[in-house]
């Protein structure tokens, strides 16, 4: 059966796409940054540390069918707030580590003429979230990375989508970063904000939807490019397609109580 990484896997949507694969009969080689069970520890802002676990996956199976993506985490500020060195660091993980995993796959996927990518976004990559405007901004450049990479090795029998979840019951606000030097007049407005998206997040998906969602990708005879994993999600998408800029914006308001 297919080999498989899967990133960000020590909770939230990774370790449910771990388990779910797994138990279809994938081989699963998950890591995160944090230990635990059921996953190596590899941090993926270390290029070296990536390279050695996508080596040690090559030296025990021989070949890599796939790689999933779902290693990130957030940061709640404005974006005023937010200082460049915050926003970097976020960068690092949400984007580049992204992009060092694919990397370190692709040469194989490439000589094998086969693979699979799965470049996980967020809804947050369509609709900028107020107070998360930079965890935005890294899942929108995934997407267009994804875009990207799909034209560029398609070529080579690989084939790129983009998943992009909607509001599901993870800890990604329990482990989101708060900023260090927050401003007092963003204090009303972020408050609220985080009370909205708390409310969403506990009411959302189960992480064994996206898990069902990746394997649909997974096993599809021609992958779509993009996949939208969520009712919330999809309406938002064709929201932002057939209502005006304004009106979009103070929908968008409106939903976050701002």
């Amino acid at each position: 059966m297919s080999v498989v990484l899967v990133t960000g896997a020590a909770n939230g949507m990774g370790a449910a796409t771990a388990k779910y694969l797994a138990g279809l009969g994938y081989t699963v080689e998950a890591c995160d940054r944090l230990d635990g069970d059921g996953h190596a520890t590899v941090d993926v802002r270390d290029t070296e540390a990536v390279d050695a676990w996508v080596g040690s996956v090559l030296d025990r199976h021989g070949r890599i069918d796939a790689v999933v993506t779902f290693a990130a985490y957030g940061v709640v500020g404005s974006v005023e707030e937010t200082g460049p060195d915050e926003a970097a660091d976020l960068f690092d993980t949400n984007v580049l580590g992204t992009h060092r995993v694919v990397r370190a796959a692709m040469p194989t996927m490439r000589a094998q003429g086969a693979g699979r990518v799965v470049v996980v976004s967020s809804g947050a990559g369509a609709i900028a979230e107020p107070y998360g405007g930079w965890y935005s901004a890294t899942k929108a450049a995934v997407e267009r990375l994804g875009e990207a990479l799909r034209m560029e090795v398609s070529q080579f029998g690989v084939r790129v989508s983009v998943l992009a979840p909607g509001w599901t019951v993870t800890p990604i606000i329990d482990s989101s970063l708060r900023v260090t030097r927050p401003i007092a007049d963003y204090d009303a407005d972020r408050g609220a904000v985080l009370t909205r998206v708390s409310g969403y997040l506990a009411q959302g998906q189960r992480a064994e939807e996206v898990a069902r969602k990746v394997q649909e990708i997974l096993s599809a005879a021609r992958p779509r490019q993009t996949y939208l994993c969520g009712n919330d999600v999809r309406l938002s998408f064709w929201t932002r397609r057939l209502v005006s800029g304004r009106m979009y914006e103070r929908l968008v308001r409106g939903y976050y109580g701002i």
